[in-house]
């Protein structure tokens, strides 16, 4: 707003610059002596003392404490600094000087606010948002549209430079037109408006929330008077309406960007770019997919900067210079792009950085500590992680919370759920400047060690059942932790370590990021770190990575433990490329290894592999008294619920095989619920899958088991293993054929089997089950298509059919022969399973009944 300082005349620089050169001189100091000493420039020190630069109230702070002052020395110099209401100022103008009308995509927050400001109901409220956001901005449009309305005064006051609670009331007065007396500002405020009908409009008032009461008193004795603050933060006083302006939403950012852009360059015709681009038309030609790119760039800009109108006039601003898809392409570093603000606005305007810098000049000290301290949180932060920090630093933990408080309350950090427990982000931009702040700062390796420590940490207890799952969302900051642990200390990476940053990332389904990682980490020279990414590799279905990653682990293992585990990863390769008999000679090499090691619970998670060659070699009875030594192995040494699931859902998934269906659904279940608790959503979701494939062929409702199927798909996540989403979506799709649900039938068949024809692997047995079974409810009312999906699940397959699913295949073959003829029928199940033939097969199974 730029009605600045009405009613206030100029601080009385004369009397300051006298009082400062009499102190300076006192102590002995130079200028320049003293520009060090209170961070100001040697320029600055001159003009203040000459009386040509008003004061910024941190600055005359900085120049007291430098020189020592206390008592009346200090009050003086303090008093010397602050405006002087003028006695005679005139009333503020109506309508703002700066010309209203271009404000894009606050129609609803500029109506909205407009009824608050002339109703009756609140007659104080606070806009809040974080910098950058537009609130002064919205303020501006709401005195231009408040303006005309006959019977309404309006009056603004901008208070961006004023640091002092107690003068507040005085320049109200002043911007009011109150005159001069000897009762108190609030007196004449009261005296001269009566019951007359007046709104005002208070820019800027963050930095003065301790003169909040006296907003208050003003609303309470004055009944047609409205208050409207622009504030970082809300005031905390009764009867107080708070509105929180957040960002743009996409359309009205790309909107802001492309008028300020159009404005800074015409000739790029950047409005006709995006719009084109935006259409979505086919068959583009060479300036189609020009403006296709400029306006993904254009969403791309606008998505980081957090849909930021300050933000974004800054970017637009860098078009002057730079095509829109390379500024996209430049903003990994947004507080250095985004500075180049027009020259007559506030400096706060001027650049991303100085709008957040000034939120923090009126944090208290505990309050920037912790911000800073927040820069090193990749992921944001739990409040648990935080006071880890604070005990690393030796602080006590009491002024966490007010210095939280402090910092949500003026919008630098977000607290959001996260899943029942609070975590506090921070926005992108700001995150970099308190990530730059601690770089800069003296406690910057004890606060990012402590950091890595916390989480790493935290990565054991989750494993060995004392502490709670890593969420997926502290995954930047598991990763950031293992990079600076690389980098800085690499001691915090142990055997133990690597093993929970495995099972992690396998959690979690961030295969290819966790493969990636664990290199680095041997690579670094622990070994471990070959064979858990190899673990990785198996299950994205790079089989040729995993085992050449399993051969490097084997070659570099010196104790028997690492080579079971190598042993076992290249066995584990070897039953997906359906090499049985060269799986098990390595998987009894890895007994080997485990029982010279005499670990009970790595025998049994060796035993555990063991079963699942002795289902590839048909042989389900053998699996099934191994997985129950495993399960008792693992028991015994105290296994948490991650392993003791896994062995009762290899169980499961046996007991389905062989057709007992009332222990498949009974361990099923189990299993599901334990790795629940263990953090494995995505192994309880398939393991959910077999308790409602046991369900259907047990005979339960067809419901019942769509219900089981769906709490599967809830269950998936993050993460790019589509392994996992094909097997759910795989089985899914019986349950929902089996419940008459055909399209959604056909859209998870379609989805699973790409992801399965991919993989040279057991995905393809996951497939051909799907197929026969979707060929069993086909059968009587599309026989040709039933016969076709017959053939093709037997094509696709690579071990032979379970008992379970014989009778079933054998009934649909039957009625299949039998609806079509012994030649028609040969000819349908002998057609080709190639991608493009599935891919039409998929669309038979929605053809509803005739």
């Amino acid at each position: 707003m730029t009605t600045t300082g009405a009613g206030v005349a100029p601080a009385r620089t004369g009397a300051l610059g006298e009082l400062l050169v009499r102190h300076r001189t006192a102590a002995g100091l130079g200028q320049r002596e003293l520009a060090e000493r209170c961070g100001l420039s040697e320029r600055a020190i001159r003009d203040l003392e000459r009386g040509v630069r008003t004061p910024r109230a941190h600055s005359v702070r900085a120049v007291a404490a430098a020189l020592g002052l206390a008592g009346d020395d200090l009050s003086a110099f303090l008093a010397a600094a602050r405006p002087v209401p003028a006695r005679d100022a005139p009333p503020v103008p109506a309508v703002p000087s700066t010309v209203p009308g271009d404000l894009i995509g606050r129609d609803r927050e500029l109506a909205a606010l407009a009824d608050l400001a002339t109703g009756a109901r609140y007659r104080l409220v606070t806009v809040t948002g974080p910098a950058g956001v537009g609130k002064s901005r919205l303020a501006t449009e709401l005195a231009a549209t408040l303006a005309p309305r006959t019977g309404l005064a309006v009056r603004t006051l901008d208070l961006s430079a004023v640091y002092e609670p107690e003068l507040v009331d005085e320049l109200i007065a002043g911007a009011l037109g109150c005159g001069t007396s000897a009762l108190p500002p609030v007196e004449r405020i009261a005296a001269h408006l009566r019951d007359r009908r007046l709104v005002l409009l208070l820019d800027r008032f963050e930095q003065l929330v301790a003169a909040a009461p006296v907003l208050a008193t003003l609303v309470r004795r004055c009944p047609g008077l409205t208050v409207v603050v622009t504030s970082q933060r809300p005031l905390r006083v009764r009867d107080e309406r708070v509105v929180s302006l957040r960002p743009l939403d996409p359309q009205a950012a790309i909107a802001l960007f492309a008028r300020r852009a159009a404005a800074a360059r015409p000739e790029l015709r950047l409005t006709d770019e995006i719009e084109t681009g935006d259409t979505g038309a086919g068959d583009a030609g060479a300036g189609d997919t020009r403006a296709g790119d400029t306006a993904e760039a254009v969403a791309g800009i606008c998505q980081r900067v957090g849909y930021l109108p300050l933000a974004i006039e800054l970017a637009a601003a860098r078009v002057r210079l730079l095509h829109p898809v390379e500024l996209a392409a430049r903003l990994d570093s947004r507080l250095q792009v985004l500075t180049d603000g027009a020259r007559d606005l506030p400096p706060r305007h001027r650049s991303l950085r100085a709008a957040i810098e000034a939120s923090l000049e009126v944090v208290t000290a505990p309050g920037r500590t912790l911000f800073r301290w927040l820069g090193a949180f990749a992921g944001g932060a739990a409040l648990d992680a935080v006071e880890a920090t604070a005990t690393a630093m030796e602080r006590d933990r009491e002024w966490l919370l007010d210095a939280l408080t402090e910092l949500v309350d003026i919008n630098l950090v977000r607290s959001v759920d996260g899943g029942g427990t609070t975590r506090y982000t921070l926005p992108d931009a700001v995150a970099e400047l308190a990530a730059r702040q601690l770089a800069d700062g003296p406690d910057r390796t004890p606060v990012m060690g402590a950091v890595a420590a916390h989480f790493l940490d935290r990565l054991r207890r989750a494993i060995d059942g004392s502490g709670p799952p890593v969420p997926d969302h502290d995954a930047a900051n598991v990763r950031a932790a293992i990079a600076w642990a690389l980098a800085h200390e690499p001691g915090l990476v142990d055997p133990g370590a690597i093993h929970a940053i495995h099972r992690f990332y396998e959690a979690t389904g961030r295969l290819a990021e966790g493969r990636d990682l664990l290199c680095r980490v041997a690579a670094a020279g622990m070994a471990a770190g070959w064979v858990r990414a190899g673990q990785l590799a198996v299950l994205r279905g790079d089989l040729d990575d995993a085992e050449d990653l399993g051969v490097r682990g084997l070659e570099a293992a010196t104790d028997p433990e690492l080579r079971s585990a190598a042993l076992s990863l290249l066995a584990h390769a070897a039953v997906e490329r359906g090499q049985p008999r060269l799986a098990r000679a390595r998987m009894r090499a890895a007994l080997v290894q485990a029982r010279r090691v005499g670990d009970v619970g790595l025998i049994g998670r060796v035993l555990n592999n063991l079963s699942s060659i002795s289902v590839e070699l048909g042989r389900p009875r053998d699996a099934q008294r191994q997985l129950r030594a495993a399960l008792e192995a693992k028991c015994r040494a105290g296994a948490g619920p991650l392993e003791r699931g896994r062995t009762l859902f290899n169980l499961a998934e046996v007991a389905l095989e062989m057709g007992d269906t009332a222990n498949a659904v009974d361990q099923g279940g189990k299993a599901a619920e334990l790795l629940l608790a263990a953090g494995y959503t995505r192994l309880a979701a398939v393991a959910e899958t077999t308790r409602g494939l046991a369900l259907m062929r047990g005979g339960a409702a067809p419901s019942t088991a769509l219900a089981a199927m769906d709490r599967a798909a809830a269950l998936l996540d993050a993460g790019d293993d589509r392994r996992t989403a094909a097997v759910v979506d795989l089985r899914r799709s019986v349950a929902l054929h089996a419940a008459g649900e055909l399209a959604a039938a056909r859209d998870a068949t379609r989805r699973g089997l790409r992801e399965a024809l991919r993989h040279d692997n057991r995905d393809r047995d996951e497939l051909a089950d799907a197929l026969q079974t979707h060929a069993w409810y086909l059968v009587r009312r599309d026989p040709d298509a039933a016969a076709a999906l017959i053939g093709a699940g037997r094509a696709v397959r690579r071990r032979p059919v379970p008992a379970a699913l014989t009778p079933l295949i054998d009934q649909t073959v039957a009625a299949a022969r039998s609806a079509l003829g012994g030649r028609r029928f040969t000819a349908a199940h002998g057609r080709g399973a190639d991608a493009v033939d599935l891919d039409a097969l998929c669309d038979r199974i929605a053809v509803p009944p005739a």
